[in-house]
């Protein structure tokens, strides 16, 4: 393998989507139903508090009348159902599937055919993923009072929903935004299996969601993943920062093991991140350099492991050849996640549900929705979510799988920073075993270990 500048790979070429200069923002049926799957934002804050869905992965089924109501129908995996009807009067809650009724505040508010605002942007058209099941319009819905943004793909040849991802958790976890969409808003990522408009919709009895090839729990005994030692893909990561719009980018990871680690490039992930749709950032690519912990016990380790460094560049050509040239970097003392991951204890990993050959899903393919916790915050005392779906290569105990997607809930948005909560994967390719990257790809930049000796002075 030759050795490359930053921002290109020989092998993998970075995602790219299609613009459409006849767009218009889509408007919904005037009456619909859907199904939809729901990824909240945090586990519960006492771990006991089950009078709402809000805590736990649910399904619903959802349907809708202009001007007069929106029926949503919850069942939790893990506990209880709930029917919320949100219509012009207020909003009404059963426990028991419609045979009772009590009045409720949410601060919800009857939604309408428009779920995107007058400041709605269009970004591209394309594939979510690796699978390819459809064809979807980006669009971006700035949050108001905030510096966060919604995300709703649409289907391009239909138009109606497919997947949304809010920017800005809602005011308290169990209630709402009147500005925001009623119900979904308290969810962090949804999609939706089934979307079509109905003359007619159900609103009156209770008629639980079925996603087919959905299996709630882990009824086929996966087990977590474990990423390859050594791998290269890539993926579009979606900022949830209003002013931000996805990157293509380019990830190469290796993780040697124990015996064979002699320096810090033996360990690194170098995930290059492309602005080219960010024109007015000032730079061309975004470098995230992490490497991982030296072996325990090792005498004298190398100085920068367990260190992760951020560095902006710009790439010139110089007699055909990719140059780049680095602007500034960052020491962000973060280093590289081991292949083991999402089984480390602390993280809490938990396979939630398997989804087998679903059209809009995972056409033809097994994926399992998984969850990590990020440690506590003063927001988040009890941690919040970190969504992922993976795919099980066949014959895989589930060790061995495909990234579908990972999604960061409620992402920390920086004044001025992308904020990068969602990552959704295209190619991905494995290093035969004992083939690694060379360390030059791993280098870093002179202005980055420059300043980490000034920084070392200074303490």
């Amino acid at each position: 393998m030759k050795k490359v500048a930053y921002g290109t790979f020989p092998v993998l070429k970075a995602p790219e989507l299609n613009s459409n200069d006849e767009i218009s923002q889509p408007a919904l049926p005037s009456s619909w139903s859907c199904t939809a799957l729901l990824h909240p934002f945090s586990p519960s804050p006492d771990g006991s508090q089950q009078s709402t869905p809000f805590f736990q992965l649910c399904i619903a089924t959802i349907a809708f009348i202009e001007g007069q109501i929106l029926s949503v129908q919850v069942t939790g995996l893990e506990y209880g159902t709930w029917w919320y009807k949100i219509t012009p009067m207020g909003t009404t809650v059963s426990r028991d599937q419609g045979s009772t009724w009590t009045s409720v505040d949410m601060g919800w508010t009857l939604p309408t055919q428009n779920w995107l605002g007058n400041d709605a942007s269009y970004f591209k058209t394309g594939y979510l993923n690796w699978m390819e099941a459809q064809e979807v319009d980006w669009w971006k819905q700035p949050v108001e009072n905030s510096n966060a943004t919604t995300w709703i793909w649409f289907d391009h040849s239909t138009s109606l929903p497919v997947r949304m991802m809010f920017g800005a958790p809602p005011p308290t976890p169990v209630t709402g935004d009147p500005a925001q969409l009623a119900f979904l808003q308290n969810f962090s990522f949804t999609y939706f299996p089934q979307f079509q408009a109905a003359s007619n919709p159900n609103t009156t009895t209770w008629n639980p969601a079925s996603i087919p090839g959905f299996n709630p729990g882990n009824p086929y005994g996966y087990k977590m993943i474990e990423w390859n030692s050594c791998f290269a893909m890539t993926t579009l990561m979606t900022p949830v920062d209003s002013k931000s719009m996805p990157l293509p980018t380019c990830v190469l990871y290796q993780w040697k093991p124990d015996n064979d680690y002699h320096q810090y490039t033996d360990r690194t992930q170098c995930t290059m991140m492309s602005y080219e749709y960010n024109p007015n950032a000032g730079f061309g690519t975004q470098v995230a350099m992490l490497y991982g912990i030296a072996p325990t016990g090792m005498p004298n380790p190398p100085a920068l492991s367990g260190n992760g460094y951020i560095f902006n560049e710009i790439i010139f050509l110089t007699r055909g050849y990719p140059t780049p040239i680095v602007l500034s970097c960052q020491n962000i003392g973060l280093g590289e996640e081991p292949p083991n991951w999402a089984s480390i204890p602390a993280v809490e990993g938990s396979i939630h549900a398997t989804i087998v050959d679903n059209p809009v899903l995972c056409p033809g393919q097994t994926v399992n929705i998984i969850s990590v916790l990020f440690p506590p915050t003063d927001e988040y005392p009890q941690g919040r979510y970190l969504w992922t779906w993976y795919s099980p290569f066949p014959g895989s105990d589930g060790s061995h799988s495909r990234p579908v997607t990972f999604m960061e809930s409620a992402s920390n948005i920086a004044e001025g920073g992308t904020s990068l909560a969602l990552a959704d994967y295209f190619e991905y390719v494995e290093s035969p075993e004992g083939d690694w990257f060379p360390p030059e790809y791993f280098d870093l930049p002179p202005i980055c270990l420059t300043k980490t000796k000034n920084q070392e002075k200074k303490k």
